[in-house]
């Protein structure tokens, strides 16, 4: 193709531009004798005196007048003729506007080929990208080829891989250049969302108004082709002197265009259009009246806007987009403001205004739900934290929506049937209860303690919830106090112990011959609650840990144990006694002594490290001698960690964020470690701990903790005499009231009788896909049913009876179910044991649709097609523990169902599917990446035949 026409104005030539068309033709007139180069181009030159192009030194002047070119060539000719050795053998580059008419015969016959060289500027173009030919349609575009020149960069324009230089090539690289080269943007990712951010950069967004206005309505009329009519919008606030205001204003937008705004919108809809058309005066003179702008732009622009501002709160990837998106809000805040537009913010979900209407609606629902107590209450609130919780500054203000949601739960579970003295069974059913449900009722009360910040009806709200739970922990802890005294005089019974910890869970792992000798990571969390152990056991189920009941042998269901902590609950008792394996009172020595000279451990090695011997030195993780026995599979690895224990000692003031696996020493290393080695994990705790949540200062004479005192003095309010062989020393006083204390405040305290005291939380892990020991159960999800946060109906008023399980809803909104676990109010006998705790039977339509279900023709036919046969009953109790669940179970809690070993669980799953689901419907479908399996009932009735359930 030719060249399109030369430009007759002379252009303005560009540094990278010049030395590429120099070079070009030095290479070309190579064998000229002649060593002045006349350049026809502005006579502007912003670049050094002398460049270096193939090796040979290059002078460039820029000469406004035939005069000036005159002398500088012959100034140049004459150094090198004098032959005094000045001369260097440099070529001479002029730039002029002058026509070779004005320049006479004389001085064109001594530069190169006699003539002034014409920038033809498609050529310049062509030869930067290195293409041979270029689009027609970009040559129609007459402004591009001065634009391309102009903006080259230095090294040219990016080579081509392929001869044609497209439109979309050649302008996409312009626009990338000219708008997003400060921001480090490329054309291929040039967007709506990127043009945005440009309007951020005050600098970046002047040197585009300096353009030429050909080239700014080009490049214009180009993005809007390649963009969309976001443009539409921000270029017109960029004309009025508002680009800055573009991100903030699309949010606005987005809550003024929402369609549930419309009928309160209409007058701030005005507002914001006058100021998207509002140009300066300069443009409007040369412009005309104000353009408007069509609805469907403004949405384009609002749509664009606000998922950008969401991608910058949630991933975006530094401080710099962090800093702009904060400051965007506060920006749009203010314009919400000018616009009067404040009705219309509630319903957008990334403005502030937004999000506090939002806690508003959580403020008005928990104050009616708490007057209620009805279904209808319940799930309006339970509406009300959802959509606080999809708002995009939910993450920045997790902590507010954390205590927005445990109030939820809370109120779900403060709903449910109230636990009197009469209920309680005894010690065994009461910390198995704080296991399975008063530690995650402790967890969201302690989280709602902390308050709201700044919503005064929201803070009203959550105190009185606050106060309403306390009240009921109240009774319960004095019900507690009154049987652990009966229990303390009569001795232990079958209760698991701390001191029964090892021989009753250890030892049998280390006996177990079939695992060939794993070994064991052995970790005590020195005052560990249960409410702490929810959170720990949530975050490594989510690692995934897989969780198993580790106790054999005590018949039952599959679940997260309670231990008993000795009397007082202190460290110097309780933690002794679980390494002696008897109760005893001792320091970190003699705990060292005892764990590691059990018998039980069979000659293996086994190491005990206390908080001195756990660091290294600078670059170490671990200490030395910990990392080695962590290493050697051979070694059974105990550690004792502080963290808890000490934060609560010398911690001052509320203890404000959750725990974590990270914030509990070098817990997250030695998992680490235990992974790697295959190693069984098993945390647990000596006691546990109340929090400081202002309680009351008891002045008692010389008390021997926070918690407890020698008996003597008269038993008054709150506290409780302890007698008997389970208490060090004999006898004492202890408060079981978690608002007293005998010491000066510190965070927390233990040595007490409550019940987050005494009971001790026992956690068992192996690595996802690990081996299982002998007489290890794996865990269905543990939290209770009420910590759902989709809506729990209340209840009907009935008589506290065990029940089984729930089956699944049929209606309302999909969410994860939450099997429930046992509650106080499941029967128990201080002497049965742990079999205690299993529900007596009960009349099950899960148990009558299965059974149903196997007799159907349509399964005995998809059953004899199985090139294996499952035997009925394993597919029996498969498919009952999947209904009785609710939800997802574990796929090897599915393989121990049916008595299959865990490390054949998915190949089972596989199977149960081939015969389950039916022309491919997800009757039986796995889920959690892979980790967990879940029936669909409703399916299953469909596709076998079964009809609705029976009632």
């Amino acid at each position: 193709m030719s060249p399109a026409p030369v430009v007759s104005r002379p252009l303005p030539i560009t540094i990278a531009a010049l030395e590429q068309e120099v070079a070009r033709l030095l290479r070309r007139y190579a064998r000229s004798d002649q060593r002045v180069l006349l350049i026809r181009a502005a006579p502007d030159w912003a670049g050094a005196d002398e460049i270096t192009l193939d090796g040979r030194t290059v002078r460039v002047a820029a000469c406004v007048s035939p005069l000036a070119v005159m002398e500088q060539v012959t100034t140049h000719l004459d150094r090198d003729d004098s032959g005094d050795g000045s001369g260097d053998g440099s070529v001479l580059v002029v730039l002029t506007d002058a026509e070779e008419s004005t320049l006479g015969v004389g001085l064109l016959s001594r530069v190169i080929r006699q003539r002034i060289f014409v920038v033809e500027p498609w050529r310049l173009v062509e030869e930067s990208f290195g293409a041979q030919r270029t689009d027609p349609r970009l040559v129609a575009e007459g402004w591009a080829a001065e634009a391309l020149i102009d903006a080259m960069p230095p090294g040219g324009w990016p080579r081509l891989t392929g001869a044609m230089l497209t439109r979309e090539t050649a302008l996409g690289q312009l626009a990338a250049r000219r708008l997003l080269d400060r921001l480090g943007i490329g054309a291929d990712e040039l967007s709506a969302a990127a043009l945005l951010l440009w309007s951020s950069d005050a600098a970046a967004v002047e040197a585009f108004r300096g353009l030429r206005e050909t080239e700014r309505e080009g490049l214009r009329s180009w993005l809007r082709e390649t963009t969309g009519s976001t443009v539409d919008v921000l270029f017109q606030l960029v004309d009025g002197g508002h680009a800055a205001d573009a991100l903030a204003l699309g949010l606005v937008c987005g809550a003024l265009w929402n369609p549930a705004a419309e009928g309160v919108a209409q007058r701030a809809q005005g507002g914001a259009l006058a100021y998207i058309t509002a140009m300066s005066a300069d443009t409007s003179a040369r412009n005309g009246p104000h353009p408007s702008v069509e609805d469907a732009s403004i949405r384009a622009f609002a749509t664009t806007a606000e998922r950008f501002a969401a991608w910058l709160l949630r991933d975006g990837g530094d401080a710099g987009e962090a800093r702009l998106a904060h400051a965007t809000l506060e920006r749009a805040e203010d314009l919400v403001v000018q616009f009067g537009a404040r009705a219309a913010a509630r319903h957008s979900d990334l403005l502030r205004s937004g999000f506090e209407d939002r806690i508003d609606d959580v403020a008005s629902a928990l104050s009616a739900a708490l007057e209620e107590r009805s279904a209808q209450s319940l799930a309006v609130l339970a509406d009300a934290v959802a959509g606080l919780r999809t708002h995009v500054l939910a993450r920045a203000e997790s902590h507010r929506v954390r205590r927005a949601e445990m109030a939820q739960r809370l109120l779900q579970w403060l709903v449910r049937p109230h636990v009197t003295a009469e209920l309680i069974g005894g010690v065994g059913p009461a910390v198995q209860a704080q296991i399975d449900e008063w530690g995650w009722v402790d967890r969201a009360r302690d989280d709602l303690w902390l308050g709201e910040p700044h919503h005064r009806p929201l803070k009203e709200a959550y105190r009185r919830l606050h106060d309403l739970v306390r009240a009921r922990g109240h009774e319960l802890n004095r019900a507690f106090a009154a049987k652990l005294a009966a229990w303390t005089a009569t001795g232990p019974g079958d209760l698991l112990t701390v001191d029964t910890v090892l021989p009753r869970v250890v030892a049998p792992l280390v006996a177990d011959r079939s695992d060939q000798g794993r070994p064991l990571l052995f970790v005590v969390l020195d005052g560990m609650s249960a409410a702490v152990a929810t959170e720990l056991a949530e975050e490594l189920r989510e690692r995934n840990w897989e969780e198993y009941d580790p106790v054999p042998g005590s018949g039952g269901r599959a679940r997260r144990r309670a231990v008993v902590a000795a009397i007082p609950t202190l460290t110097r008792v309780s933690r002794a006694s679980l390494f002696a394996a008897r109760l005893v009172t001792g320091a970190a020595a003699e705990e060292r002594k005892a764990f590691e000279n059990h018998p039980f451990w069979r000659g293996r090695t086994v190491r005990l490290f206390h908080k001195g011997s756990l660091s290294g030195a600078a670059g170490e993780s671990l200490g030395e001698e910990l990392t080695t026995a962590l290493e050697d599979v051979s070694t059974h690895v105990g550690v004792v960690l502080n963290t808890i224990d000490d934060t609560l000692d010398k911690g001052r003031g509320r203890v404000d964020d959750a725990w974590g696996v990270a914030d509990v020493g070098i817990l997250r290393t030695l998992l680490h470690h235990a992974r790697l080695q295959g190693r069984a994990v098993i945390l647990t705790s000596d006691h546990g701990h109340v929090l400081e949540r202002g309680g009351t200062l008891r002045t008692v004479p010389d008390p021997r903790s926070a918690r407890h005192r020698d008996a003597g003095a008269p038993v008054g309010e709150g506290e409780v005499e302890l007698v008997g062989p389970r208490v060090a020393g004999g006898r004492l006083v202890a408060l079981w009231d978690p608002c007293l204390r005998y010491l000066p405040g510190k965070a927390g305290y233990h040595g007490g009788a409550s019940l987050a005291e005494v009971t001790v939380p026992l956690l068992a892990f192996l690595p996802l896909g690990s081996s299982v020991p002998d007489g290890w159960r794996a865990l269905p999800d543990q939290r209770p049913e009420w910590w759902s946060l989709e809506p729990v109906p209340p209840p009907s008023p009935a008589p506290p009876v065990p029940q089984a399980p729930a089956g699944p809803r049929t209606k309302g909104r999909k969410a994860p179910q939450i099997a429930q676990g046992p509650t106080l109010f499941d029967d128990f006998d201080e002497g049965a044991g742990s079999a205690a705790f299993d529900e007596p039977a009960a009349s099950n339509p899960n148990e009558t649709l299965v059974t149903d279900l196997l007799a159907t023709e349509l399964f005995t036919a998809q059953h004899q097609m199985m090139p294996r046969r499952v035997p009925k009953a394993k597919i029996h109790a498969v498919l009952l523990a999947l209904l009785d669940a609710g939800g997802p179970l574990p796929l090897p809690v599915v393989a121990q169902s049916a008595g299959e070993h865990t490390v054949r669980a998915a190949g089972f799953v596989a199977t149960l599917q081939r015969i389950l689901n039916v022309d491919n419907y997800p009757v039986l479908s796995i889920t959690d990446n892979g980790r967990s399996a879940r029936l669909d009932a409703h399916l299953l009735r469909e596709q076998f035949g079964l009809g609705n359930p029976r009632n």
